[in-house]
């Protein structure tokens, strides 16, 4: 999940991830699809493969405000399940995730670089 904004007509997102390669993003992008594609090849699994496949628009949280999602100590399983609900992009054509390479093994290592156990 990404924390998305836009400045001067430019897409950039502030991310938290125990994966290096999953962090902030300059706000550099003239498209969504684009932003997300720069992750795309750091987004892969502990077996190297990469797992991207979709994005969906973006999502005020502001929808929230009634649960308080920025202060509650209570669960706050209404966003998830609400991301489940709505539309998603595919990034890849139909059969193109069959032909992908694995991360090469200096990409994975540097990926995993400060992650959590």
């Amino acid at each position: 999940m990404l924390a998305i904004f836009k400045q001067r007509g430019h897409w950039g997102a502030i991310a938290k991830s125990n994966y290096a390669g999953l962090r902030f993003r300059e706000p550099v992008y003239r498209t969504l699809r684009e932003l997300v594609m720069s992750y795309f090849e750091h987004y892969f699994n502990l077996r190297a493969e990469k797992t991207l496949r979709n994005y969906s628009r973006p999502v005020n949280l502001a929808r929230f405000d009634g649960i308080d999602w920025m202060t509650t100590e209570q669960d706050l399983w209404a966003i998830p399940n609400y991301l489940l609900t709505i539309a998603h992009t595919p990034l890849l054509a139909p059969g193109l995730d069959r032909r992908l390479a694995r991360v090469d093994r200096r990409l994975f290592a540097a990926g995993l670089v400060g992650k959590a156990h």
